[in-house]
């Protein structure tokens, strides 16, 4: 056990908190990657109810020649989608919750972590829709700035007659571009790091209110924002190879099927279909290896904040 109550940037650096989430990971494999299992396959219940939707909308059609027949179908859809959703929510918040009782000395099985979490099911969904909610305005917003600002160099060249055909003006453009995009993408993590642990207070502390986790996050990740984006950061580089082992089938499908070539042949549509849908399963297994991962590293960094903010202990 080690105390620190005194340290206000922080007592576990960026290395640490990667090298912990992975310990964690192992240690604790299989009911983590059970719960991740769970999760994922919510998501694969939304997939075939959209399948199930076409479909039967579709016949439904075919025997009326009027689309208000659906309707019914398409309340369905919704209510069945929004349930799937919050299950999904709840399940990545049950991985929070196994993770920091772990750390806190205290590991609950997962049946305990469910049954505790289960009635704050539609909490989860509401505080996962006001974060998305909350990072699509602010990436929404500095989009169009990035844009004004394109805009603006492209005015200024044109007024001082710069020839954009020249190697080291289209250079200089290129690399202006590369910068905005990069800040545009930081941007979008330094805002994210406030809301990181936002599941955490749900998940452990004795609230049912999204806007109380999402503002209980920001309070504990307010002075240390920075160093919550920078680990953000790592763990994306660290599981990148993972979560991007399904975009290259899945580009290479689209070329095959939306290309002039693809849509001749038939059996190249039809193989560029498979890649396609091998991209997506792909996809999904890397989420669902991943998902254990990040929720552990949201434990560790909520555990750290309210170390230093409230004094507890923290096992290493």
């Amino acid at each position: 056990m080690m105390k620190n109550n005194a340290d206000p940037v922080g007592t576990l650096s960026i290395g640490n908190v990667v090298t912990m989430a992975t310990t964690l990971y192992k240690s604790n494999f299989k009911r983590y990657l059970q719960v991740s299992a769970r999760a994922t396959a919510w998501v694969v219940a939304i997939v075939a109810a959209s399948i199930g939707l076409l479909f039967v909308g579709g016949v439904m059609y075919g025997f009326t020649k009027s689309w208000l027949a659906a309707i019914p179908v398409v309340l369905g859809w919704v209510a069945a989608t929004f349930y799937f959703l919050a299950k999904y929510s709840t399940d990545r918040a049950i991985i929070c919750r196994l993770a920091y009782q772990e750390l806190a000395n205290a590991p609950e099985t997962v049946a305990v972590a469910t049954q505790n979490l289960l009635p704050r099911m539609w909490g989860f969904l509401r505080l996962s829709w006001l974060v998305s909610l909350y990072l699509f305005v602010v990436a929404l917003v500095s989009y169009i700035g990035v844009i004004i600002v394109i805009f603006m160099a492209a005015a200024i060249l044109s007024i001082l007659k710069v020839p954009t055909a020249n190697l080291a003006v289209s250079f200089i453009i290129g690399l202006l571009a590369i910068v905005l995009i990069l800040l545009w993408f930081a941007l979008l993590i330094r805002y994210y790091a406030y809301w990181f642990v936002s599941e955490l207070p749900m998940a452990i502390e004795s609230t049912t209110s999204a806007s109380y986790s999402i503002s209980r996050s920001r309070q504990l990740s307010g002075v240390v924002a920075n160093k919550v984006a920078a680990i953000i950061a790592v763990g994306f580089l660290v599981t990148l190879p993972i979560t991007s082992m399904g975009n290259v089938p899945s580009f290479i499908g689209q070329i095959m099927t939306t290309s002039q070539v693809g849509s001749i042949d038939p059996s190249t549509q039809a193989i560029g279909s498979l890649l396609m849908l091998g991209g997506f399963i792909l996809s999904l297994l890397g989420e669902l290896i991943i998902m254990p991962f990040w929720q552990a590293i949201k434990a560790i960094v909520y555990y750290d904040l309210r170390n230093r903010r409230e004094g507890i202990d923290l096992s290493i």
